[in-house]
C-alpha cells in the first residue's frame, strides 16, 4: 500500500522553510487534523490530496509517497 511519507514531507518542508505541520496546514487552507489524516499511515490517501500537497510543495507526487512495508 502506498502512503504519504512524513519524513520526505519534513525534508521538503525544511527546504521550503516551513516550520511545522500546523503552519503547512494553514498554508494549504486545511485543518491540522485533515493534514494529519493525509499523513497518517492508517488511511489510504486520496489521490487528489497527494497531488495537491505535492503541487503546493513543488515536487512530484512520487517524491512524497512510499510503500508501507508493514501492510501488504
Amino acid at each position: 500500500m502506498l502512503i504519504v511519507d512524513r519524513y520526505k514531507i519534513k525534508e521538503i518542508m525544511a527546504k521550503r522553510k516551513i516550520d511545522n505541520f500546523t503552519q503547512l496546514a494553514k498554508m494549504l487552507g486545511i485543518s491540522k487534523n485533515q493534514l494529519s489524516n493525509i499523513l497518517s499511515n492508517k488511511f489510504r490517501p486520496i489521490k487528489s490530496n497527494i497531488e495537491e500537497l505535492a503541487g503546493f510543495l513543488k515536487v512530484s507526487p512520487m517524491d512524497i509517497i512510499s510503500e508501507d512495508k508493514k501492510r501488504k
